[in-house]
Order: C-alpha cells, then structure tokens, then sequence
C-alpha cells in the first residue's frame, strides 16, 4: 500500500462537481481503478485496485504482488497486509483512530518474506493547535516532530525529527498553493513546490473510502510512512492542474523543475473516468517529457 499511496499523489476524486459534496455515503459504484505508468509511451508498470460497497478489497500490481484491506467498526481502514507473488507476507500496517476519526496510531510490521526490516509505529497526538508525531523503530531512539495548524485548522509548518529545518505551508482561498523548505536561520533552502488548481472540488476521493470523513488529513499523516511530500495536494479544496517541484543549487547556479500537468475526463453522470498526468522535467535548460501517467476509473452501473 505504501508504493500505492505514492503512486496515488494526486489522484483525488471519482465524482466530483462544482457544487459542494459533504455526504461520506454517497454511492458511486466505483468498481476498480487502473494505473499505468508509461516511459516513452512504453507501459512499464500498473496497479489494479478493486472495491466492493464502496470499499478497497485488494490491490494487484504487475509484478504480481498485491495487498489486501480490512475496516474496523468506524468503517475505517484497520489494516493492510501486502503479499509477495508467493503469497507470502512483506508487510502488515494497521491503523488505529480517535472517536472523532482522525489517526492516532500506525503500525508496521514486516513480514518472514521481507528481506528489508520496517518495524515502526508512529503515534499521533492530537491537541488544540498542533499534532505531535512521535516516531518508535527497532534498535533507534525515539523521535518526534510537530505539524503545527493555523486558525483555519490548516497545516501551517511542520518540523523534521533532525530539527535541521523545517516545511512552510502557504494556503490561498483553501489550497496549497507554495510548500517550502525553511533552513534553521529561516531562509528559504533549495527546495519548494507551487500549485495550480482547477475549479473542481477536491471533496470526494477513494481515499474517503479508506479514511472516512477526515480523509485529508488521515491521508497526509499516512504519507510518514514513506514521507511522500507530494501527498500534500490531498489537503486542498479544488483538484490540482500543475504541480512544480523545484530543486535550487546555489553553490554551482544550478537548478532542476520537475512539472506534472493533469487533466480530468468524466462521464454524462459526472463521474470522472479518466486522469492523466503528464511530467516534464527542465535539468538546467535540458527538458524530457519521458513520462505519463494515467487512471481509468470504472463503475458498475
């Protein structure tokens, strides 16, 4: 699920509209989602993710792994276990919730089968202002940081367990529109990400059906597992056109922008049925348009 949730940065809705959606049972009879990821038009990968009354049942891959899902009595994800082509265990991640929904615990737990060794458990704690993440390993000390939250109940910045510098969050009118890396004098570093975004509401995704009402915010916290920064567009309220990812080296006057347009195609219903993603990457002057990447949503009717 970790690889999945990665691959998944943007992808957000399988309904959507201009009006506002706030009902978590609303039916989309989404039956399954593909992703294929291409280099140089050549499919090199895909994902299938299968669902069942509104819910992840298993995710299937190419090289034949796949990883199946169990919900807890708040209809909420509980736990993943992720298989190797032999059915043997990688990986077990469970989750645990507040009575408000919002996580306050994740654990993983690897498997005979793995060869690499990721045993973790992060503790969320949740007060007025700020979340503190607290981070246990096997053989580590001990390691925290804080996600700290404006007025709007926004992510404003966020440490890192070094303490060596910290993200800024900047939100206009409820997206993410710059998220920046601060150096410990407060300069700006050589790292920082700029969004655009559509007029779409950024209100009903798969992921609602793994993290209920709180999807957002339980989708950001998941993303520590990998520490997947991109993961941050779930926080906005319109769906993302353009995605820049901007790498500054001033020692050598040198930089790398890497740049994901997005475009969206729905059905007569509404239903978004496909999404693309196309990526560009300018390496000091030196521009690729190598990759694609698309999803093929389908419902039963």
């Amino acid at each position: 699920m970790k690889k999945l949730i990665a691959l998944f940065t943007v992808l957000t809705i399988v309904s959507c509209s201009n009006e506002e959606i706030t009902n978590s049972e609303i039916k989309t009879n989404l039956s399954s989602i593909r992703f294929n990821d291409y280099y140089k038009n050549s499919l090199m990968y895909y994902q299938d993710m299968q669902f069942e009354n509104e819910k992840i049942t298993t995710v299937k891959s190419s090289d034949n792994k796949h990883s199946d899902y169990t919900y807890n009595n708040q209809n909420l994800v509980s736990k993943i276990i992720d298989y190797n082509p032999s059915e043997e265990i990688l990986l077990t991640t469970t989750f645990l919730y507040s009575d408000a929904g919002k996580i306050t615990e994740i654990k993983q737990l690897s498997g005979p089968a793995n060869e690499e060794i990721l045993n973790a458990k992060f503790v969320f704690t949740h007060l007025a202002d700020k979340i503190i993440l607290t981070k246990t390993t096997e053989n580590n000390p001990v390691e925290s940081l804080e996600i700290s939250l404006n007025s709007n109940n926004e992510i404003e910045k966020r440490t890192v367990f070094s303490g060596a510098y910290f993200y800024k969050y900047d939100f206009v009118n409820g997206n993410l529109e710059k998220f920046s890396q601060i150096g410990d004098n407060g300069s700006l570093s050589e790292h920082f990400i700029s969004c655009k975004y559509t007029n779409l509401k950024n209100n009903y995704s798969y992921k609602k059906m793994l993290f209920g009402k709180e999807w957002k915010l339980n989708s950001f916290l998941n993303s520590f597992l990998n520490f997947n920064h991109s993961i941050i567009i779930d926080l906005s309220e319109n769906l993302i056109s353009e995605y820049t990812d901007t790498f500054v080296y001033q020692s050598s006057n040198y930089s790398v922008v890497y740049t994901t347009k997005t475009d969206y195609t729905f059905d007569n219903t509404n239903r978004m049925t496909k999404m693309t993603e196309n990526f560009s990457t300018d390496n000091g002057g030196k521009i690729a348009n190598d990759y694609k990447s698309e999803f093929i949503f389908n419902y039963k009717e």
